[in-house]
């Protein structure tokens, strides 16, 4: 599973100190939900690559803080590992989440501003929602906001509605019987995907150790966009009858973010990409398809006509890292 931040709460306080108790705050919590199990923070993609150059208070950014010599070693080594790589919450995923514009979330008045868009990604994926303790606005476990959006007739419609929240790690407490029994019933349909992928996907065949992989997947909080990625490549793949398979067609006629990879990436770690195939066969899977900081290879069967599954994790080594 994951947890997405609230850049609403990145706003600078007024002294170094008072930014020292925020940063405590944040690796502490951040430590307390990683223990059960949510390994990532998503940050949509305004914020910055990453949290480093974000101000805590005038003239002290996160960087200040980290060289700081004032604050506690361990405590700047955690952070680091937290947010080294954090794969970003893109404007493409919150478009697709809020069904391309046509919803809008705020924490103030109906239509206010400004857009709260990590609170509105983690009320529509069932997400935690994570904020810096910047403010006594965010000592709370569950956050209140308003959904704005066009209901099935056009009809605009207003709704306040309310998301698991924590700043804290007293706050990651109340959350803990509900990631629990999230990651059993992720767990549950992870293994069910897999036991029933012949009748969900009767157009891919899943090999390599997708068995295994889909378990661990079934931890995180990628398994229903991989459903969804699954469900679009095998309706793809079932107009696949004749010709070579083609890339440029799936692309522009479905929502799959997918690529080759780059010719130095193959010359250097092609052979991380080389799954087996039933028939005890290796291949090389180069296409993928990309979701958040998730991959899943693929290989087209030009011959049979069959596209196999190979691989579904994390991001295997490229040229550049």
């Amino acid at each position: 599973m994951e947890c997405i931040f609230n850049e609403l709460s990145a706003r600078p306080v007024s002294t170094a100190a008072e930014a020292w108790n925020v940063m405590e705050h944040f690796v502490r919590a951040v430590g307390a939900v990683q223990q059960l199990g949510l390994r990532q923070v998503r940050i949509p993609e305004e914020v910055g690559n990453n949290l480093f150059s974000l101000s805590l208070a005038p003239d002290y950014a996160v960087g200040a803080w980290l060289n700081d010599e004032r604050v506690n070693r361990d405590l700047k080594d955690r952070f680091r590992l937290i947010v080294a790589n954090p794969p970003l919450l893109t404007v493409e995923e919150v478009d697709a989440l809020t069904l391309f514009g046509q919803s809008l979330f705020c924490l103030t008045e109906p239509a206010g501003t400004p857009e709260a868009k990590g609170f509105g990604a983690a009320y529509l994926a069932d997400r935690l929602l994570l904020s810096l303790y910047t403010d006594t606005q965010w000592d709370t476990h569950q956050l209140s906001g308003w959904h704005w959006y066009l209901d099935a007739d056009g009809q605009a419609q207003t709704v306040q509605v309310q998301v698991r929240h924590f700043a804290t790690y007293v706050h990651v407490e109340q959350h803990k019987p509900w990631v629990q029994q999230r990651q059993v019933e992720q767990l549950q349909r992870s293994s069910d995907v897999w036991e029933k992928r012949t009748s969900f996907f009767p157009n891919l065949i899943l090999c390599g150790d997708v068995k295994g992989q889909l378990k661990r997947v079934g931890e995180s909080g990628y398994l229903n966009q991989i459903i969804d990625r699954l469900r679009t490549l095998n309706e793809f793949a079932a107009q696949w009858q004749s010709g070579n398979f083609d890339l440029n067609r799936l692309k522009e006629t479905t929502n799959l973010n997918v690529s080759p990879e780059s010719d130095s990436t193959m010359r250097l770690h092609g052979g991380q990409r080389r799954f087996k195939l039933p028939d005890g066969r290796r291949e090389l899977f180069e296409l993928h398809i990309k979701i958040g900081d998730l991959r899943f290879h693929f290989y087209p069967d030009e011959q049979e006509k069959k596209v196999y599954v190979g691989y579904i994790g994390p991001h295997l080594r490229t040229a550049t890292g």
